[in-house]
């Protein structure tokens, strides 16, 4: 608990009864039904925050006063009296005038259900060489039957010339050939627009140095200039100085010598007054 100081147990006691009044006052003048209804359950609800607060007070001034008399007892019993009055008939407006309590309409209705993902089974998921495309593997070569195969004297009278043509390149060598000029085309022109951004880069870095430099040499022109004032100034405040010594220093044996012709002449005048009524 915080020690209070005599300032603050004054004006509590000062303020107390002035609210008391305050509050008193505003319910028996103040007309509580002219205004709409909202506007007068806000009024209440300052009222009652105010009656709190006097409350407060009238409790800080019982603790404060150790020494208390009948007169200070009867004067606390008044004061509480009158503001459970106020407080009752405030809090009646209140109620009367408190808006109807609403539920804010739910907001759970307007959410979306969550969507579900269907899960896939791990017996379901099809390995990846079953999504690939089958190479073309060589079917295997039939081993010959020996009655079919021709005798070396009827193998002489064979053309040498071969029967079947030979076979073309296979398509995975042509779809090579016919998509490196494609990758070429496709990195090519990324590395153009690479570089013209690059150069865009350096086009804006370059403006913004000098743009930067040039305010840095208006900044230093400035500051300079700040710097030359300011030591203007200063040297013409040390020579005010030195002026404003001297003036002190003629200004006050003038003003002793002023005064001393004043007591003179102040003496002199009742020394004739003096004078005067003797003769």
């Amino acid at each position: 608990m915080s020690v209070r100081t005599n300032d603050q147990i004054l004006h509590d006691r000062i303020n107390l009864p002035r609210l008391v009044k305050r509050l008193e006052r505003s319910v028996s003048e103040e007309v509580w039904s002219d205004t709409s209804q909202r506007d007068t359950w806000i009024k209440a609800q300052g009222t009652l925050q105010r009656i709190r607060h006097a409350r407060l007070l009238l409790k800080n001034v019982e603790t404060d006063d150790h020494g208390v008399s009948p007169a200070s007892e009867h004067r606390y019993q008044r004061l509480r009296a009158t503001l459970d009055h106020v407080e009752e008939f405030v809090v009646e407006v209140e109620q009367k005038a408190a808006p109807p309590v609403k539920r804010p309409k739910p907001i759970l209705p307007s959410i979306r259900p969550p969507v579900t993902k269907t899960v896939i089974p791990v017996h379901e998921i099809e390995p990846v060489e079953a999504t690939l495309i089958p190479t073309e593997h060589p079917s295997p070569i039939p081993v010959p039957n020996p009655d079919d195969l021709i005798p070396s004297s009827e193998l002489e009278t064979l053309p040498s010339e071969p029967l079947v043509p030979t076979l073309p390149a296979s398509s995975s060598t042509t779809s090579k050939i016919t998509a490196t000029p494609t990758l070429l085309q496709n990195s090519r022109a990324l590395q153009e627009e690479l570089s013209e951004q690059l150069a865009l880069m350096a086009t804006q870095l370059r403006r913004n140095a000098t743009h930067f430099a040039d305010s840095l040499v208006k900044d230093k022109s400035v500051v300079e200039t700040m710097q030359e004032k300011l030591e203007g100034n200063f040297d013409f405040m040390k020579k005010e100085r030195v002026r404003l010594r001297d003036f002190r220093g003629k200004s006050g044996g003038t003003t002793c010598l002023v005064i001393m012709s004043i007591l003179v002449v102040l003496v002199a005048f009742m020394l004739m007054v003096m004078v005067i009524r003797v003769t």
